[in-house]
């Protein structure tokens, strides 16, 4: 325990010095944080992540075991990422989201064109999804298991398929 975070102890974790980290944060095994690394007060991180440079990881997050961040990323507070999800380069996460297991949201199209896609507040991405390189999903969306975000979706509500298609609009009372 340093400075009222825990580091598991024997974990052979590779930790930059630079990091920046709030009160009671744990870092799980085998963990790799590299430099100018941000990880806000009240996270978790679980064992086998990678968090590069310039990351920023907000406050009460919670990131599931074999997870994969890129460069620069922002997640926001309050945000839950489950194991095996992969978060490319740049992308950023709004407050209060939830990302599945095995979700993948991807910066780069197959020509190598950089388009990091966004994920809004109050979002659930469901296991397996894939939002495309460049594609925003709004506030208050829910994003069903195994589906494929190829465009744009901002109304409140709930997509599903391939591609993912509304399927309810939210109402809120």
């Amino acid at each position: 325990m340093v400075n009222g975070n825990s580091y598991k102890g024997g974990s052979s974790s590779f930790i930059h010095e630079s990091l920046r980290c709030g009160e009671n944060v744990t870092i799980g095994h085998f963990c790799i944080i590299e430099e100018d690394v941000v990880i806000e007060s009240n996270t978790t991180i679980g064992d086998y992540v990678k968090i590069p440079a310039r990351s920023i990881v907000g406050v009460g997050c919670t990131i599931g075991s074999y997870v994969r961040l890129g460069k620069n990323c922002k997640i926001g507070d309050n945000v839950k990422i489950k194991c095996h999800a992969v978060v490319s380069p740049e992308v950023s996460i709004g407050d209060n989201s939830f990302i599945g297991p095995n979700a993948i949201l991807l910066h780069a199209t197959p020509d190598g064109e950089h388009k990091p896609s966004k994920i809004g507040s109050n979002c659930f991405i469901g296991t397996g999804v894939y939002v495309n390189p460049g594609v925003t999903v709004g506030n208050d969306i829910i994003v069903g298991s195994a589906a494929v975000v190829t465009k744009p979706i901002y109304v409140r509500g709930t997509y599903v398929g391939v591609p993912a298609r509304l399927n309810r609009t939210k109402i809120r009372a």
